[in-house]
């Protein structure tokens, strides 16, 4: 997917200069990291009045959009000198299914054009989200026991009764106050909407809507579930570019609606119930582990927590009835932190200061079915290019008695082992085969 500059325009062409609008989007597009965007943006001299206009996929973009994305990890700069939005990991993505031979997915990258260097990089780089509100009123959180249980998560959501401003509490959602969002996980809003799709998207930003404002009526207002939840709720019409949105449709009356895709009257669904995967945390520390939030912003911003000795079920779609992004099978996403970590450290785009969030060292993925046969893929893979920190501990797929497996993977001491006996290197990651049964995801030591 390409993302481009127009080169710089004379003076007299200032006037049809009209950028659109497009932060978020979907899977792996790259610009050229000396530049903020893929093609050339040329310094013109003084004779001519140099005017920079972001294009993706045919869509213009604004510089305003740039900032925003470098601000909130939709966009960041790449190893190969490129800038990249939200990105699809090796293995077991969102955006894919998981890879039955363990041999992780490419990155898809433009070819890369040379250009100048421009100011407008420096301050893209620079831009931060505003700080949170400090009148934020306490959020509610729907119950995240391990064990599975939600008892409001099977309760009938009652559209066009709850105003945009509140967060749908009751009704088995997952409220998340560490983002600064009023509870929600994410808030988008088109500036388009048309029968092609969306664009023009804006994402509130971390930290910037305490009050739940930013839930306005056009928007799309996205929530967590109970770990071995997903959310249930999308529209049929995705982003023009391919970015993802979801959530809960705020009408024009200001009331909250199951948006037209939703594939249950629940705002949460259970996973697949033919297997089960389960992360078991045998550390001396919590772990955080944080899923995307998708359909929707792809942060990391569903948290759990597993505390020492304690195991925790988590989410497996079932391809043959989850979201189907532009006709391709969709699996569950999770970012593993460095032990000890805190969700509000973790379960968030921050800026790379730490090894936590988008910037974690190790994605697991999980999903089951479709096209890959009545089974659960489940894979480890490296979080590249975002970062080459290593986990100080070892996690390992392991199946209980009851269940068969195909294949072994680990992860221990910042490489990744296959094989009967783990004499096999990967330096990408491993995926493994779940045919019956139960799947841990074993955190121990090295």
């Amino acid at each position: 997917m390409k993302v481009a500059i127009v080169l710089a325009l004379a003076a007299t062409s200032l006037a049809v200069a009209q950028p659109h609008r497009h932060r978020h989007a979907h899977g792996t597009r790259t610009v050229n990291k000396r530049s903020p965007m893929e093609a050339p943006v040329v310094y013109v001299p003084a004779a001519t009045e140099t005017v920079v206009v972001y294009e993706l996929e045919g869509h213009l973009i604004s510089e305003e959009e740039v900032r925003q994305g470098i601000a909130n990890g939709t966009l960041l700069w790449g190893d190969d000198g490129n800038l990249s939005s939200s990105s699809s990991t090796p293995a077991a993505t969102p955006t894919e299914a998981p890879i039955p031979t363990g041999t992780p997915g490419a990155k898809e990258t433009p070819a890369a054009i040379e250009s100048s260097v421009v100011s407008s990089t420096s301050e893209a780089a620079a831009y931060s989200a505003p700080p949170p509100s400090p009148t934020a009123e306490p959020q509610l959180a729907a119950p995240n026991n391990n064990d599975g249980s939600c008892s409001d998560c099977d309760k009938v959501f009652p559209n066009g009764t709850i105003p945009c401003s509140k967060f749908p509490s009751g009704y088995g959602a997952l409220a998340l106050p560490h983002l600064g969002l009023a509870g929600w996980a994410g808030v988008q809003n088109p500036g388009y909407s048309g029968s092609d799709g969306f664009a023009d998207i804006w994402t509130a930003p971390h930290g910037s809507c305490e009050d739940g404002n930013c839930c306005k009526p056009g928007a799309f207002c996205s929530y967590g579930c109970p770990t071995n939840y997903l959310k249930a709720s999308w529209p049929k019409r995705q982003g023009v570019t391919k970015q993802t949105v979801g959530g809960l449709y705020c009408n024009p009356d200001g009331m909250l609606d199951m948006a037209d895709g939703s594939v249950t009257d629940t705002l949460c669904m259970k996973g697949t119930d033919k297997v089960k995967v389960k992360v078991q945390n045998k550390l001396s520390k919590p772990v955080s582990i944080c899923r995307t939030d998708y359909p929707g912003t792809e942060g990391e911003t569903i948290p759990l927590t597993v505390e020492p000795g304690q195991e925790a079920e988590i989410a497996t779609p079932d391809k043959d009835f989850y979201y189907h992004h532009f006709g391709q099978e969709t699996s569950a996403q999770y970012y593993i932190n460095p032990a000890g970590a805190s969700v509000e450290d973790a379960c968030w785009w921050s800026d790379g200061s730490k090894a936590v969030g988008n910037w974690a060292p190790l994605n697991l993925g999980s999903g089951y079915g479709g096209n890959g046969g009545p089974y659960a893929y489940v894979s480890l893979a490296a979080n590249e290019p975002t970062t080459d920190e290593k986990l100080d501990y070892t996690v390992e797929l392991v199946v209980a008695p009851n269940g068969e497996m195909d294949g072994k993977c680990m992860y221990s001491k910042g490489e990744y082992w296959t094989g009967s006996d783990y004499s096999e290197r990967n330096p990408k990651g491993c995926t493994n085969c779940l045919k019956s049964g139960t799947l841990f995801v074993v955190l121990r030591d090295n």
